[in-house]
């Protein structure tokens, strides 16, 4: 029989390291930053393709840009405590959906490390918040 020690040690030499974020976004100030940074500030955040998905979306455009900036935000946040050295640009974080429409995220940074990434949106009428997990 194994001792509670030697559980804990293997455990331990299995255990992935494990980092987490979480980002809040105020509509408002999230609108004015769209109005003063205009076309430049989405080109500088978001992809192509989450700019297109939020396009088609008329009613809800600033709701959704507003839950993958808070996606983007949490994603860095939970990166920075597995892989401190790696700086991500925002729009070099994608948030896609799968084909049940839940978010997932693709990293365009070119590192070659793989990370697995979880990742959680939630928006209402004044805010839209994120929570991200990432494991290496």
């Amino acid at each position: 029989m194994r001792t509670a020690p030697t559980l804990q040690r293997r455990r331990a030499r299995h255990a992935r390291p494990m980092g987490c974020g979480v980002d809040v976004v105020e509509l408002s100030q999230f609108r004015q930053a769209l109005r003063r940074g205009g076309e430049a500030f989405l080109r500088r955040v978001f992809t192509a393709h989450e700019q297109a998905y939020a396009r088609a979306r008329r009613r809800t455009r600033v709701l959704h840009l507003a839950g993958r900036f808070a996606a983007k935000e949490a994603v860095i946040k939970a990166v920075s405590q597995v892989d401190p050295g790696r700086r991500l640009a925002m729009n070099a974080i994608e948030v896609r959906n799968d084909r049940l429409g839940r978010p997932r995220i693709v990293l365009h940074d070119g590192r070659r490390r793989r990370l697995t990434i979880h990742v959680s949106l939630s928006h209402v009428k004044t805010v839209a918040v994120a929570s991200a997990i990432a494991i290496r």
